[in-house]
């Protein structure tokens, strides 16, 4: 794919998170850096949750560009921007920042990311399984509910899948419920379901399945999960299985990265450049599996 050349003069942009070895924005960004010819590089840094707030100062004081947020910070690093675009301040979650001078102002690229990857004909009048309640949760469930039939939030704390119902249900019309994770009626509520979400880390490497049985699913439904590493996690597969349609997390990686490019830029996208770099390396890294 080439490398970049660095130079006293390189922009730093990159995302923060724990963990984030797993992420390949590095490889869209840089490449969409190299595509438009711009001189800057973007890096993953390993933030634990109790040095939130010493990074985004360091991040500042070094001139750090911009920067994207995953788990566990997107709600946590509201506290230490100075202003917000008014779309993350309703959804309450971040995953860019831009530094203007200093300034640090948040948005939320998750929900416009979220809405190009699953299309209009999916959500219109749907029935919707939410799995989560974190940040990327509450930006699709925003994004979602004015479309949307109605929408359950199942959490394994249910306090903060009740504090996302309480924000759905002031601002949309669509009906909306609560229920935790454990909940006796899963099956029931995934047989209902028309399009199945899984906006939490379940399912990621080294965590737990979503608990979702194969035989719950069936054809007429659509399986959407944010995870993409791996790209077909054990939800999907049983998706493909029961015959659903099946959707993995990884244009949602890109869709969203690239409203993040052009928020830090000002240039558009290169986005066909973008997707050849996140398909090679979904390429690469099967063969080597």
């Amino acid at each position: 794919m080439g490398f970049l050349e660095i130079s006293a003069r390189t922009e730093m942009y990159g995302l923060i998170g724990d963990p984030v070895d797993h992420s390949i924005s590095p490889i869209i960004q840089n490449a969409a850096f190299r595509r438009t010819g711009l001189d800057a590089i973007y890096v993953t840094f390993q933030v634990k949750k109790r040095d939130l707030k010493p990074a985004v100062i360091g991040g500042v004081a070094l001139g750090i560009r911009g920067f994207n947020v995953t788990i566990p910070h997107k709600i946590r690093i509201m506290r230490y921007l100075d202003t917000l675009d008014q779309e993350a301040s309703n959804i309450g979650s971040v995953n860019t920042v831009v530094n203007h001078n200093g300034s640090l102002k948040g948005f939320n690229t998750d929900s416009i990311g979220a809405l190009q990857t699953v299309k209009g004909e999916r959500l219109r009048g749907a029935s919707v399984l939410l799995l989560g309640a974190g940040g990327a949760a509450r930006a699709i469930a925003h994004a979602f509910a004015p479309e949307v039939k109605q929408m359950r939030i199942v959490n394994r704390t249910i306090s903060n899948a009740r504090e996302l119902e309480r924000a759905l249900h002031r601002k949309y019309q669509c009906k909306v419920f609560s229920s935790s994770l454990t909940n006796r009626k899963m099956k029931e509520f995934v047989e209902s379901a028309e399009l199945i979400v899984n906006a939490s880390s379940m399912g990621m490497k080294g965590k737990h399945d979503p608990p979702i049985r194969r035989d719950w699913l069936h054809p007429s439904q659509t399986v959407f999960d944010i995870v993409y590493d791996p790209p077909l996690t054990t939800l999907l597969r049983n998706a493909r299985s029961a015959g659903a349609q099946s959707i993995n997390g990884l244009e949602m990686l890109l869709n969203q990265g690239a409203i993040s490019f052009e928020l830090w830029t000002g240039k558009g996208a290169p986005i066909m450049e973008m997707r050849r770099a996140l398909s090679h390396e979904m390429m690469m890294s099967h063969a080597d599996s």
